[in-house]
């Protein structure tokens, strides 16, 4: 993978750096932020220095050498992933070692609520509790104004009016989850009137109807618990990967550094190849392969 760099070089509190953030947080971009808290011994980075991961992978501000850019830029991605602090230690080519930071910015929930009824009215008070960003459609339209991020999911509960309507552009929007209030039979209906518009079942599955954990609810408070209850475990669960990593990962025999089969260093020896960090990496592998080689 190939990933885009900035010229934006920051350090401490700036207010470079603070206003960028702020940009991102507004835009509701994921990003995590990378803070040398120390070095020793030989570094390009120096504590103080920050840089910004976004969650496609690009960076803003200075990375430092090759043999460390990949592990930060792998290791920030995880934290945006996961939505939890790194504290690291990576060790440069040259045998110094950089301490790091990571903390991740991650888009705050958003519950999109079809409806207007008691059940709605119950999710979005029990929504709002946990911290979700309530967004109330009354047509389908309206979606096209609604940015979609990971943490968004959505219920319809319509009792029947155009839900056919709203479960298609929610599920065109690529939202992960669309909860729908209703009875089995209203269910099977929906969803064969979506598998024979030509959605595949893949796509079928992010609609979950009846929506909700069984818990016997029967009032619309129970309705709306267990529909909240199910959003939030799915909230919380990691999604699964489905395709291979762009780029495969190994380790420089050398130095021990994780690294990709992108770097522009490599060699073959008994007619396996070999990769590096750096060149100074590779240079020592080929002065002596044998004593690298198991």
């Amino acid at each position: 993978m190939m990933y885009e760099e900035k010229s934006n070089s920051y350090f401490g509190h700036s207010y470079k750096f603070i206003n960028r953030v702020k940009e991102l947080i507004e835009n509701e971009e994921e990003f995590a932020i990378v803070e040398v808290i120390k070095t020793e011994g030989p570094s390009s980075l120096k504590p103080g220095n920050k840089l910004i991961v976004k969650s496609d992978g690009s960076f803003e501000g200075w990375i430092g050498g090759f043999c460390t850019k990949d592990d930060i830029i792998r290791y920030s991605l995880e934290a945006i992933e996961n939505g939890q602090i790194k504290y690291l230690n990576l060790n440069t080519c040259h045998g110094g070692v950089v301490y790091l930071y990571i903390e991740p910015v991650i888009s705050k929930k958003r519950l999109i609520l079809v409806g207007n009824n008691p059940i709605t009215r119950y999710i979005q008070s029990l929504g709002e509790m946990l911290g979700f960003i309530i967004i109330k459609l009354e047509s389908a339209n309206e979606l096209a104004n609604v940015k979609i991020t990971r943490n968004t999911f959505a219920v319809i509960a319509t009792m029947g009016e155009k839900d056919h309507e709203f479960a298609e552009s929610l599920l065109n929007s690529g939202i992960r989850y669309i909860g729908v209030v209703a009875g089995k039979r209203r269910g099977e209906d929906l969803l064969s009137y979506l598998h024979n518009k030509g959605y595949k079942e893949e796509s079928l599955t992010r609609i979950k109807v009846p929506a909700g954990i069984d818990i016997h609810a029967i009032s619309p408070e129970e309705i709306a618990l267990s529909v909240l209850a199910e959003i939030v475990k799915i909230s919380n669960t990691k999604e699964m990967i489905s395709k291979k990593e762009e780029s495969e990962e190994i380790v420089d025999p050398v130095c021990g550094m994780t690294v990709s089969k992108s770097v522009p260093y490599y060699s073959t020896f008994r007619g396996k190849v070999y990769y590096f960090c750096s060149k100074y990496c590779k240079d020592k592998f080929d002065g002596n392969p044998q004593i690298y080689v198991k």
